[in-house]
């Protein structure tokens, strides 16, 4: 996951509970309350519940006894807690809206808690809109200018988002106060790839930003790339019938400076991390091979921003397959060969990077999973797909995400396993 829910403590509450219980037995004439519903006892209620991380149902507790208190700003850092928990359990399922309207909520209790700050901003992270999170965590470090998670999360965003000079900045700050081996080994990434795409020349176009090392050759193809790429944004987005607010980072690389950034094995021909890179390899135009490269690419960036990364690679790659085949028929020798001799691979296994596969099944990795991808797409339809990615952005199990989704057909997992097998065999 990008996030990791923050650890609720809820000690501190206990003068708070002990404060209002005893103002409550002072003021309140015990014989004219039942005691289950006793303001104090209210209040021990929704300390369960946030043990519990029921955060929704505390809340509800929380407003009921907000209005039975003379001061309510006593059980204020309890609200601040309950919407913090509801909106990383909101985020998780990648409800982003409903999350941001939580953490605001949060802040309006607690305005000095950078957690709702950093956990607003990660909602804009997650959509791709890196300057409205990179903004809020700004002024999340001036309320706690020694967050070593925000300054990471900022390097993230700012990293995301381009700006290579203020990521390493921040990731920087973030080791300097407390920032552990991921946030350095981050830094080491960044800092790499800032060696070699300081020269680069930017081009914008749409929804996309292209990077390229000047010459002549690379000038030429960048304006082609991006139409190509704007045309998959609209082909692809109107079989998914989604259209993400983004700008896609895209960048060319020499084959050298590829392997360097990338640290892909040979036969990627290209990778998506968060951003689009290729290896330029002396490309003058867009012929139908890079053409089928780019649509490949963008279903990737379709798939992390409809699911995350809950989603099997085989499912991944197979529509990535989809949308580039279109462009670029290829044949299928070694799926044929495969379900001739029994030799097809375990979607367990396909569920993992085909980089732990040997190099001579890579080739049956994609040509399976485009054979899948394609049959559910065309056996029940691109909305029933949509609906899948969506519900797997929910963070449901595989399973139990495509038996919910395909319940209509009477399908689950394995029913859809057999049909697809029993048309190639």
């Amino acid at each position: 996951m990008l996030f990791h829910q923050p650890k609720i403590s809820i000690s501190r509450f206990k003068k708070t509970i002990v404060c209002v219980a005893t103002f409550l037995a002072l003021v309140t004439p015990p014989c004219l309350l039942e005691a289950d519903a006793l303001p104090g006892n209210q209040v021990g209620k929704a300390v369960a519940l946030l043990e519990q991380r029921q955060y929704t149902d505390a809340l509800e507790v929380l407003h009921a006894l907000e209005k039975s208190l003379s001061d309510p700003a006593q059980i204020s850092n309890m609200f601040a807690i309950a919407y913090l928990g509801q909106g990383y359990q909101l985020l998780a399922r990648r409800e982003f809206s409903a999350a941001r309207d939580s953490f605001r909520s949060g802040r309006s209790y607690n305005e000095e808690d950078v957690r709702l700050w950093r956990g607003e901003a990660m909602t804009f992270y997650m959509q791709g809109k890196y300057s409205a999170a990179a903004s809020l965590l700004d002024q999340a470090i001036g309320i706690d200018p020694e967050n070593p998670r925000v300054y990471h999360l900022l390097g993230k965003a700012y990293y995301a988002d381009g700006r290579l000079s203020e990521a390493i900045d921040a990731l920087q700050r973030s080791l300097e106060y407390g920032g552990g081996e991921d946030v350095a080994a981050f830094l080491d990434k960044v800092r790499r790839e800032q060696q070699i795409e300081a020269e680069m020349q930017e081009e914008y176009r749409g929804h996309f930003q292209l990077s390229f090392e000047d010459g002549e050759h690379a000038s030429a193809v960048a304006s082609e790339i991006l139409e190509t790429l704007e045309d998959a944004y609209l082909e692809v987005g109107s079989e998914l019938a989604y259209y993400p607010d983004i700008r896609v980072p895209v960048l060319l690389y020499k084959h050298r400076d590829y392997v360097d950034v990338t640290r892909s094995p040979d036969w990627a021909g290209a990778v998506y991390d968060g951003k689009i890179r290729l290896p330029l390899a002396g490309m003058r135009a867009v012929n139908k091979q890079l053409a089928a490269i780019l649509y490949h690419e963008y279903m990737h960036v379709m798939v992390h921003f409809m699911a995350g990364r809950n989603v099997p690679v085989w499912l991944n790659e197979g529509l990535a397959e989809i949308a580039g085949r279109r462009i670029n028929p290829t044949p299928q020798a070694d799926l044929t060969a495969a379900a001739v001799s029994g030799q097809l691979l375990d979607w367990q296994i396909l569920a993992s990077p085909f980089s732990g596969l040997a190099d001579d099944r890579i080739a049956l990795a994609y040509e399976q999973s485009y054979s899948l991808a394609s049959f559910m797409v065309e056996s029940y339809g691109w909305h029933n797909m949509r609906e899948l990615l969506e519900t797997l952005g929910k963070q449901l199990e595989w399973s139990v995400a495509v038996a919910e989704v395909y319940r209509e057909y009477g399908l689950d997992w394995p029913a859809i396993q057999n049909e697809w097998q029993a048309g190639i065999d």
